[in-house]
């Protein structure tokens, strides 16, 4: 035990590392090389960014010309600053926030040696991405609404200091599996939900940044490192009490998402997502009883619904997108901006869809054909579909020029399908085929059925907006219903490749 001691956490890690390092291949020039391409690439990347973000500030500033617009971009600002403070939150819940890979916890975990270091070192790194996540995102929105480069600053910096103390609280309540930090998301979710739904009614309170340029703005900024600094040193205290049950998971769940989106496959990452949270969820109460045949299947998506009734509360926070999109002038968006919210928060219904479609095994055991089947795990959610582009109607005839009430329910009646078709293709897609030819790229050679698989859903998104921007009335409105409707009925009606 003496000698074990004597070895510790850092002789174990520096060991580790020179059986990594002697089985190395890689050349001192390759590696160099790699790294002047990434260097170049985000150099490049970074600086194309930059400049659209500009152009938008510019386009958004010439469109935004009243008061009550002013009031919104500053207070969506505000917003976007507890959005991303409960995103922290749900992240730090999501993997731990502490957290070793599936080889560090059988490696080193189980060896009698002292922890602190490793798991240290890990709450830094946390707190480090949370960081630098909250500022830039608060960062992009305070330019895209106007702040001055000043105001920008201090706000980033504040809501990164804030970003990296809510997670040292989580490491702090991840001895207790995490509630803490999932009831403190969700009310901060909430929060920002109600905020948005105030700004959406323009009804929200009145609110300004001009003080973050001001010594109150750093005196605010300052409080929030303290709080930060002793935050994380009381979280670096109680990290080394975590048991290798509460570290391990949150390792393979970001293991398996980089897995999946190496390759790009974003279904496989949903996926994986879901086998997380029903994992979690352990059991649920059965539910006996229904109708039969076709009904049942619509039936269980029913049970789904009331089991898990967050894919209901993302539809309805999708709803506030086209109403605040309106509030801040931006009208030719507006059906873009809807089908969006749409296709991304109304792909939690669809678990149904997705189940049937990556199992034929599992089609073939019922009485009735691959189309009925599908088309049957489409009722309920195409009808949370329906139901939302006819509360969306208003703000979307709103954004039309002169519309009349079929032109009105028309293209929202599109908009929702248009976000159908897109979940549809989503759900229903093969795995990237990875024997079609490669191109080249900065990362190397990549199978360009990759990049396909990164653009499914949004690629007929686009298809079913682009006729209701051409004409925005009833004429595009039924073009794109043709069109989505095509591609829902072949997608239905596809069987699945071997």
């Amino acid at each position: 035990m003496t000698t074990v001691e004597a070895t510790g956490d850092r002789s174990l890690r520096r060991q580790m590392r020179a059986w990594r390092r002697d089985r190395a291949d890689t050349t001192l020039y390759e590696q160099a090389s790699e790294a002047y391409v990434w260097v170049f690439t985000i150099v490049l990347g970074g600086a194309m960014a930059i400049s659209a973000m500009v152009q938008t500030r510019v386009s958004i500033a010439s469109a935004c010309t009243t008061s009550t617009c002013d009031d919104a971009r500053t207070s969506l600002v505000w917003a976007t600053v507890a959005g991303m403070v409960a995103t922290t939150l749900a992240a730090a819940q999501a993997v731990g926030p502490v957290m070793v890979t599936p080889a560090t916890g059988a490696w080193l975990l189980t060896t009698p040696v002292d922890r602190g270091p490793l798991l240290r070192r890990r709450l830094v790194a946390a707190a480090a991405a949370a960081a630098v996540a909250c500022a830039a995102v608060v960062a992009v929105t305070g330019l895209l609404a106007g702040l001055g480069y000043g105001e920008i600053g201090v706000l980033s910096a504040g809501t990164a200091l804030v970003g990296a103390a809510v997670t040292a609280c989580a490491a702090i309540w991840q001895a207790r599996d995490g509630r803490p930090t999932r009831i403190a998301a969700l009310l901060l979710a909430t929060a920002t939900a109600v905020w948005m739904l105030l700004v959406a009614l323009d009804v929200e309170p009145s609110t300004t940044t001009g003080w973050l340029g001001r010594p109150a703005g750093w005196i605010a900024a300052g409080v929030a490192g303290a709080a930060a600094v002793v935050l994380l040193v009381r979280a670096a205290a109680r990290v080394p009490r975590l048991l290798r049950a509460q570290l391990v998971p949150g390792g393979s769940l970001l293991a398996s998402l980089s897995g999946a989106l190496a390759g790009l496959d974003l279904s496989l990452a949903y996926d994986v997502l879901v086998a997380r949270r029903w994992r979690d969820r352990a059991t649920v109460r059965p539910s006996r009883g229904g109708p039969e045949g076709l009904w049942a299947l619509v039936w269980r998506d029913v049970v789904r619904l009331r089991r898990a009734p967050g894919a209901l509360a993302a539809l309805v926070a999708a709803l506030l997108v086209p109403y605040v999109v309106l509030r801040l002038d931006l009208d030719d968006t507006t059906v873009l901006a809807s089908a969006l919210a749409a296709f991304l928060c109304g792909l939690w219904s669809f678990s149904a869809l997705r189940t049937t479609g990556r199992n034929p095994g599992l089609v073939r055991c019922f009485p009735m054909s691959l189309a009925e089947v599908r088309s049957a795990t489409l009722v309920v959610p195409g009808g949370l579909l329906l139901v939302w582009s006819l509360a969306a109607a208003p703000a979307i005839g709103r954004s039309l020029d002169d519309p009349t009430v079929a032109d009105t329910l028309f293209v929202s009646v599109a908009t929702g399908a248009t976000a159908l078709a897109a979940i549809t293709r989503w759900m229903l897609a093969p795995p990237p085929d990875y024997s079609m030819p490669l191109i080249a790229s900065p990362t190397g050679a990549i199978p360009t059925g990759l990049i396909g698989s990164a653009l499914r859903g949004f690629d007929i998104v686009f298809l079913g907006v682009v006729p209701m921007l051409v004409a925005p009335n009833s004429t595009g409105a039924l073009v794109s219903l043709a069109l989505t409707g095509s591609v829902v009925s072949y997608l239905v009606a596809r069987r699945s490749p071997r």
